[in-house]
């Protein structure tokens, strides 16, 4: 399975807005509970949220739960949640065939949302 970035940010803001019910697994429109599952345990693998996976024997990840988000996980939604910084991630750590990874690009947003509130840096 390939690691989609767009899910993994739907993923981040819907946790951040609540839109999960203590208890309920991460779901997508759209999308299978184990593909959500994946992204979650990716989501896990880079400190941004807490939770647990939900397995099945023989058939691997079937879905997730996630508890809270971390305070990384606070910080990089500060970032993803604007479609200018998003888009522009897109264009220069996402792009097709040459990712960076998930730990790259929340280095860089935060890069990003420190330039937004501060300018560039000075030297």
């Amino acid at each position: 399975m390939k690691r989609d970035m767009d899910i993994i940010r739907k993923i981040l803001l819907n946790v951040e807005a609540d839109k999960y019910q203590l208890g309920e697994s991460v779901h997508l429109d759209g999308f299978p509970d184990e593909i959500c599952g994946h992204h979650a345990a990716l989501i896990f693998d880079a400190g941004l949220a807490e939770g647990h996976l939900i397995r099945c024997d023989g058939y691997g990840i079937m879905g997730a739960i996630i508890e809270r988000l971390t305070s990384a996980g606070h910080d990089f939604c500060d970032g993803i949640r604007h479609d200018t910084i998003w888009n522009k991630a897109k264009a220069h750590i996402l792009k097709p065939g040459a990712s960076l990874g998930l730990p790259v690009l929340v280095e860089w947003v935060k890069i990003e949302v420190h330039r937004l509130a501060f300018g560039p840096p000075t030297h």
